[in-house]
């Protein structure tokens, strides 16, 4: 077990502050104020990063942190915050994190006894949810999907079934073919919000059902940064009786499998109690 006090330490801890998603003025006063203070800005993509320091007035050495050297970047940031050095992660917007190697760094640190300090702050995906109109609760979110048509059905099977709001982002020119992917796996009439260029002035909302909004996509090019949000699965299935239940162990049974274990794979395919199965199996 390990416990961690976040304050009133002078040695070297890590921030995790999020940045704006479009709109400079999201930024927080404390957020600004953590970017000025900071030793080091760890950040996703320097260039990027580098103009936003500049419009908010933040000048501090900054230090790649991306993908592709997190792994080798990482114990340097470390031996940085074991002398005493605070560093400060930002992305290129948004969540630290989120859809960013900050996760490697982050257990560096805990591995290491260093803080770690989360800012709250602005995100894409809890910002498109919350005006989408589906519920908020429960809720899925998947980053961003493979590029493969094949390795993107699995997780269309998963949203097909879930009864929580499903949430994935994707590039502009992947998003019709995505959205056609999406249209093979899901009923089409499956409600679906594409949310784009969200905090900035092409901010938009493409709400109807998949046919719909694939259509839309098809006469008008898709343009900026997308979030796209599948509505829960509200059909209920159906709930088999026990004596239909008792029909499945037996057809495993006769393929071979055991008592126990067909009953176990039939209680937790259906979400039944697999100690009730087992003795409603035994009195039939």
């Amino acid at each position: 077990m390990q416990r961690q006090s976040s304050y009133g330490q002078d040695s070297g801890k890590l921030y995790l502050v999020p940045t704006p998603i479009g709109n400079l003025e999201d930024i927080t006063l404390r957020a600004k104020k953590i970017l000025q203070e900071a030793d080091y800005i760890a950040a996703e993509d320097t260039r990027t990063s580098g103009i936003l320091l500049e419009k908010i007035g933040v000048h501090n050495h900054m230090l790649s942190f991306h993908k592709y050297n997190s792994k080798e970047r990482a114990p340097e940031l470390i031996k940085l915050m074991k002398e005493g050095a605070v560093i400060a992660e930002i992305s290129d917007a948004g969540m630290p994190v989120i859809s960013d190697p900050g996760y490697i760094l982050v257990q560096e640190c805990i591995k290491n006894n260093i803080p770690v300090v989360p800012l709250p702050g602005a995100s894409a995906f809890t910002t498109a949810l919350i005006a989408s109109g589906f519920d908020a609760q429960p809720f899925t979110y998947y980053g961003f999907l493979p590029r493969k048509k094949s390795e993107q059905q699995p997780f269309f099977e998963q949203m097909k079934k879930a009864h929580a709001t499903s949430i994935f982002y994707e590039a502009p020119h992947r998003l019709t073919k995505t959205l056609n992917n999406l249209s093979e796996i899901l009923n089409s009439e499956r409600k679906i919000v594409v949310a784009r260029e969200l905090t900035k002035i092409h901010e938009e909302f493409i709400r109807g059902t998949i046919s719909e909004v694939t259509n839309y996509f098809g006469q008008n090019p898709p343009r900026g940064e997308f979030v796209v949000l599948v509505s829960p699965n509200t059909v209920k299935e159906k709930q088999l009786s026990w004596t239909e239940l008792i029909k499945l162990v037996n057809q495993l049974v006769s393929k071979g499998e055991s008592k126990k274990s067909a009953i176990k794979t039939v209680a937790q395919e259906n979400h039944v109690s697999k100690n009730e199965l087992y003795e409603r199996y035994h009195q039939k």
